[in-house]
C-alpha cells in the first residue's frame, strides 16, 4: 500500500484549522460575556443615578440650596458615564471584529494551503 506523501502535512493543517476554530469560538464567547457585563454595568449605573437624581429632586423641593447644583452635577456625571460606556462598547465591538476577521482569514489560509497539497 502506497502512503500519501502529504498525509502528515494535511494532518497538521487540519490541526491548525481546528485550533483556529476553537480560538474563534472562544473569542465569540468572550465577546458575549463582556457585552453582557457592560450592559449590566450600564443598567446598574443608570438605576443608581436615577435614584441619586430623585434624592436631589426631593431635597430641592424641601428647600435645599445646594441640591440644584448637586442635581446638575449628577446629571452631567450620568451623561458622561453613559457616553463613556457607549464608546467602550463601540471600541470593544471594533476590536473583536478585527480579531475575528484576522482569525477567519487565517482559517481560510490554512484551508487553502491544505487543499493545495498533492494527493499522491
Amino acid at each position: 500500500m502506497v502512503k500519501d506523501k502529504s498525509a502528515d502535512a494535511r494532518y497538521e493543517y487540519n490541526q491548525k484549522i481546528l485550533q483556529t476554530e476553537r480560538t474563534l469560538d472562544d473569542l465569540k464567547a468572550q465577546q458575549f460575556q463582556l457585552k453582557n457585563t457592560l450592559e449590566n454595568f450600564e443598567q446598574t449605573t443608570e438605576k443608581e443615578f436615577r435614584n441619586l437624581l430623585e434624592i436631589d429632586s426631593e431635597m430641592m423641593k424641601s428647600g435645599s440650596f445646594s441640591a440644584q447644583w448637586d442635581f446638575e452635577e449628577n446629571q452631567g456625571k450620568s451623561q458622561f458615564l453613559k457616553n463613556f460606556i457607549t464608546q467602550q462598547q463601540e471600541n470593544l465591538t471594533y476590536a473583536f471584529s478585527q480579531e475575528s476577521q484576522k482569525l477567519e482569514d487565517q482559517h481560510e489560509q490554512f484551508q487553502r494551503e491544505r487543499d493545495n497539497l498533492p494527493w499522491d
